[in-house]
């Protein structure tokens, strides 16, 4: 019942990844429209390709973060809150990094074009510093986590109560008491 609901909410945040994505680092949702070919190729399949691996990204993200969130609740630490934002931005994180990597398989694999000016694996390729490469692996995962992070900040209002429940687990929820002073 758990991982149903937990790609549910991965659903919910693919589909708001995708469309947020689809605006960085180009936006393919307007290119889709344009049709045809360009140096990057098939303006329609990079499209596609970066749209879904948003949608992909947030289906994988969603049992791997709520399997963690198992885990931490099962720690029995002292502080069992967490706020909604707090969990739907370290959701988002997580999703931003899996699209990262979808994205270099994609362009690894041979799925979108090699040598455009999307194609991060022609910087890395290019690199001629010993730092240069991983560092250049690690920008290229990075850019996917402002779109990401701007989805999660979004769904945070939406879709943060479930996985705040998740977290607390069987815990009652605590209750707020207000003094006469802080009113």
């Amino acid at each position: 019942m758990i991982l149903l609901r937990l790609l549910g909410v991965g659903a919910v945040y693919g589909l708001g990844f995708m469309f947020v994505k689809s605006l960085f680092p180009e936006p393919f949702a307007l290119l889709i429209l344009q049709g045809g070919g360009t140096s990057e190729g098939n303006l329609t399949l990079i499209s596609f390709v970066y749209i879904g691996v948003g949608l992909i990204s947030g289906l994988m993200a969603a049992p791997i973060f709520g399997g963690l969130l198992l885990l931490r609740r099962g720690s029995g630490d002292g502080n069992p809150s967490a706020s909604r934002l707090t969990l739907s931005l370290a959701l988002a994180l997580l999703m931003g990094v899996i699209s990262g990597l979808l994205t270099l398989g994609a362009y690894a694999t041979g799925i979108l074009p090699a040598g455009g000016v999307l194609d991060p694996l022609r910087l890395i390729r290019a690199s001629n510093f010993p730092t240069g490469t991983p560092l250049l692996v690690v920008w290229t995962v990075a850019r996917d986590l402002l779109p990401a992070g701007l989805t999660g900040l979004f769904l945070s209002p939406v879709a943060g109560g479930l996985l705040q429940r998740l977290y607390e687990g069987d815990r009652p929820r605590e209750q707020k008491h207000y003094e006469l002073e802080d009113i």
